[in-house]
């Protein structure tokens, strides 16, 4: 861009000289000397109006550059914040699961510190049932066996 804007410069500077009657390459001191013949002078202006015409070109060209990597930006930006969005979907997703995962960790947990418990409460509640019933069941053999009772 900076040697864009050089280039121009020089145009301008090329095209001002013109105007005064200058031809390129002469300095301020020849100023005074005659000009050069109007045809030379033309050919110089035609020289002067193609490069300002090819610096136009250039320039346009840097434009279309500049627009198309604009372009390729806004894709590139519309890109990521889309992966974006579904990172943070993702995410929201995986703190619900994990949020899930620790409630059922808890219930686990609580089953587990409540499962001694239990099992001494059944066990418990089941022990006279076990030994009322086993005596009842050996109470007839004893019985028999004092009456003297063989099968």
């Amino acid at each position: 861009m900076a040697s864009l804007k050089r280039e121009l410069a020089k145009v301008l500077q090329l095209v001002v000289g013109l105007r005064r009657g200058r031809t390129p390459g002469t300095d301020a001191k020849l100023d005074g000397m005659a000009a050069r013949k109007p045809i030379a002078r033309n050919n110089h202006l035609q020289e002067a109006m193609t490069l300002l015409i090819r610096n136009q070109a250039a320039f346009v060209e840097q434009i279309a550059r500049n627009d198309q990597e604009r372009l390729a930006l806004k894709e590139w930006q519309y890109r990521t914040e889309e992966w974006q969005r579904k990172t943070e979907e993702w995410q929201r997703k995986a703190e619900a699961r994990l949020e899930n995962i620790e409630q059922r960790l808890a219930q686990i947990d609580e089953s587990l510190v409540q499962l001694p418990k239990t099992l001494l409460q059944n066990l418990l509640e089941q022990l006279p049932k076990i030994i009322v019933q086993d005596v009842l069941e050996k109470l007839p053999k004893a019985v028999k066996k004092e009456i003297g009772f063989k099968p």
